[in-house]
């Protein structure tokens, strides 16, 4: 089964999956292709260059790709043959509410996949912006997109208010129990 994960940029999308993946064995994190820069302690993407990224687009290798904030991310479609070929294990990944429709269309019929998207009023985006580092004017760069992702929060199997992180995992662990 793949848990998709969407929401505007300081929702806690990383870190609700981190949490997420600490307490179930078989959930593993499922990496997508970026160009943006790593974050202090960070692990979740396979990190490329611009060109690197760009070469592997025109050799057709993404499923899907999307620029976002100035940065290139992008779903391989050998990482989605593998996710739908393991009957033990459970994927998780955060993506974009473009790729989110694009993907599900892709698995259904062939592997399960499931979406939840994680909202949160904009001051509070705001702040866990800032308090990460982000400068005021990358933090308001981020959050333009809101308007356009939480549009699309009704494509999704579940919307969740990511006020109390210990509540939003009680919810999703509910939700993924049910969905199986």
């Amino acid at each position: 089964m793949l848990i998709i994960v969407s929401g505007v940029s300081g929702v806690g999308k990383n870190t609700i999956i981190k949490k997420l993946i600490e307490r179930r064995d078989n959930l593993k994190y499922f990496k997508s292709a970026t160009t943006r820069a790593r974050r202090e302690g960070e692990n979740n993407y396979l990190y490329l260059s611009k060109d690197e990224f760009l070469k592997r687009k025109a050799n057709n290798e993404f499923f899907e790709t999307e620029d976002v904030h100035g940065d290139h991310y992008g779903t391989l479609n050998k990482d989605l043959d593998m996710i739908i070929s393991d009957n033990k294990n459970d994927y998780i990944k955060d993506i974009d509410v473009n790729g989110n429709a694009k993907i599900r269309k892709h698995f259904d019929g062939k592997a399960k996949a499931v979406s939840i998207f994680l909202e949160a009023p904009d001051e509070v985006l705001y702040n866990r912006l800032i308090d990460r580092g982000e400068s005021i004017e990358r933090a308001k760069i981020r959050l333009s997109r809101g308007g356009m992702e939480r549009a699309r929060k009704n494509d999704y199997d579940i919307v969740i208010e990511n006020i109390d992180m210990n509540k939003t995992i009680e919810i999703i662990e509910k939700f993924l129990k049910e969905s199986r």
